[in-house]
This record gives structure tokens, C-alpha cells and sequence, in this order.
């Protein structure tokens, strides 16, 4: 559920505040810790399995005059577009692979196809949408502003045709993202 502005540190001492941010610190240096070769491993991986996936889709759809192969390139291509997008783009310009320091699996210099340019996600979803995750008239993920998902915001009947339009905003997600 959404919530109104509220400073979700209010119930807390300094003492209990102080003693969530040393835990927070010592999680924080732990996982830092263990980063390694099998996570560089693992995301060359994951970029490796996207760029296959899009080769072979674009081959598979070179017949798509038959159906199987129309079907078959076209699963390719979608699960290499959710892989650029969900698990190695969003994960990388979170900040995920800096510590590798790597020339291109980097925040500061990835870029995706998306409708969306990098830096303006990294503004709204890093930002905006991390910083007021689940505040009303902040978080423009929440609902992307057209779907009613909180029972405190006020109900229209343009509602009753929500998963109607919500069939359409999937396959046009990354426009809505965008805008």
C-alpha cells in the first residue's frame, strides 16, 4: 500500500537508527567481501546468453515464412530483450558491477536499447522511484500514474477498463517507461 509523506524514522531513537546503520555497514562490507571472479563470471555470462539469444532470433526469423521458426525467433528476440533490459541493464546502472571496474559493465557508461536513455532511468527509477518508492504523487512507478493500485487513491470509473489497458501498457511497457 501506498503511504503518505511520513518520515518512516519517527517511532525510532538515535540509538535504534544508529544501530540499524552499523548492522546495514557490516551486511554492506560482508557482500562487498565476497564479490569476486564468479560474479565477473556470471554477468559475462548473462551479456553472452542476451547476445546469443539475439543472434538466433534474428536467424530463426530469417524462414519466418513458417511458423515454427516465426515463433521460435520471436521467443529469442523477446527473452534477449528482457534480459538486456531486466536483469543486465537495470542490474548494471544500479551501480551493481562497479566494483569491477570494467570499461563498459559500468553505471557510468552502459547504455541500452530502450526507449528510454540510460541516464534518464537512472534519474527516474534510481532516484525518483528509489528514493519515494511507494509515495503517491512521487513514485511514478506506482502505477505509472494510470493504473489504480492503492485503495486510498481516489476511484474513477475509467478503472473498470484497467485490465484492458493494462494488456496494452505490457506490450508497450518500455514507452510507458520512457515517458
Amino acid at each position: 500500500m501506498a503511504t503518505e509523506i511520513k518520515s518512516p524514522l519517527a517511532h525510532l531513537s538515535q540509538d535504534q537508527i544508529d544501530a540499524i546503520g552499523r548492522e546495514l555497514d557490516q551486511l554492506h562490507d560482508e557482500v562487498f567481501a565476497d564479490l569476486g571472479d564468479r560474479d565477473a563470471a556470471y554477468i559475462h555470462g548473462m551479456i553472452d546468453l542476451q547476445r546469443r539469444l539475439a543472434l538466433l532470433g534474428r536467424v530463426l526469423l530469417i524462414p519466418s515464412f513458417l511458423p515454427p521458426a516465426w515463433v521460435a525467433g520471436t521467443a529469442a528476440l523477446s527473452m534477449a530483450k528482457i534480459l538486456e533490459n531486466m536483469e543486465i541493464g537495470h542490474n548494471v546502472m544500479h551501480g551493481q558491477w562497479d566494483w569491477m571496474n570494467h570499461p563498459v559493465i559500468n553505471s557510468a557508461t552502459w547504455d541500452w536499447d530502450s526507449a528510454s536513455s540510460a541516464e534518464s532511468w537512472k534519474h527516474s527509477h534510481n532516484y525518483v522511484h528509489h528514493t519515494f518508492t511507494n509515495i503517491r504523487g512521487k513514485d511514478k512507478d506506482l502505477g505509472y500514474e494510470i493504473m489504480r493500485i492503492d485503495p486510498e487513491q481516489p476511484w474513477h470509473p475509467v478503472y473498470l477498463l484497467q485490465p484492458a489497458y493494462n494488456l496494452l501498457l505490457m506490450a508497450l511497457f518500455e514507452w510507458g517507461v520512457a515517458l
